[in-house]
């Protein structure tokens, strides 16, 4: 199926693309689908080229030698929707799996063709840009929040994310779902889920949030952020 200018503008790193540079883009660009639990690449693939998320969730993470799991980040449309940068510019192997974990929608371009039009367009040099500063600004995110002592501080810059990015003011303060299970979550901050647990409840007793499954109400913000 094309591509169209639409699509991909819903895509926040073509959104400022000139309607020429989007029609250079949809030449090259094509559409895959993955069922949920299908991997799009596996650690040390060699890497075709750029991914970008359309529709759904997709986790990438590392596998240790013992077997252990860390999750990197979860790429979805309005965050980190690009996957596959590092081996792209490097040539390198890919450094991580990813996996769909629903039903996804993914655009692909070809790695030699994105660094031909790239030495050639402006719109695409500046995408491949645009991608690159994306990524380096949730590592610094990442290392920050890994080079605290102790998971509850993670965990609540994750909270705090949700709920600069999807909270709802309510009268009992900011109520926000998670589209992540504890295991996952867990996961993505390095920890376990028991440890996830515990630091909940730590929350709940100090009176900032009330957790009840997914569903999460930030009592005082602004007590949640002293604590970090």
């Amino acid at each position: 199926m094309p591509v169209s200018a639409e699509d991909l503008r819903s895509i926040f790193l073509f959104a400022q693309f000139e309607d020429s540079e989007l029609d250079l883009v949809r030449e090259i660009i094509t559409t895959r689908d993955y069922p949920a639990g299908a991997l799009v690449f596996s650690q040390d693939d060699r890497s075709p080229g750029l991914w970008f998320v359309r529709r759904g969730r997709v986790r990438l993470y590392r596998v240790a030698p013992s077997g252990r799991e860390f999750t990197l980040c979860i790429a979805r449309l309005y965050k980190l929707p690009c996957l596959g940068a590092c081996p792209l510019f490097d040539g390198e192997r890919c450094p991580a799996n990813a996996q769909a974990l629903d039903d996804v929608t993914i655009y692909f371009i070809a790695r030699q063709r994105a660094l031909e039009i790239a030495a050639q367009y402006e719109g695409m040099a500046r995408l491949l840009a645009r991608v690159l500063a994306n990524h380096s600004r949730y590592l610094m995110r990442l290392t920050s929040g890994l080079a605290l002592h102790c998971s509850t501080p993670r965990l609540i810059d994750l909270l705090l994310t949700y709920a600069q990015e999807r909270g709802r003011a309510t009268e009992r303060g900011i109520e926000l779902d998670l589209d992540v299970s504890q295991n996952l979550l867990a996961s993505l901050l390095g920890t376990t889920p028991q440890m996830i647990a515990q630091d909940f409840a730590r929350l709940e007793r100090a009176q900032v949030l009330d957790a009840r499954g997914k569903h999460i109400v930030i009592l005082s913000i602004a007590r949640l952020k002293r604590m970090i």
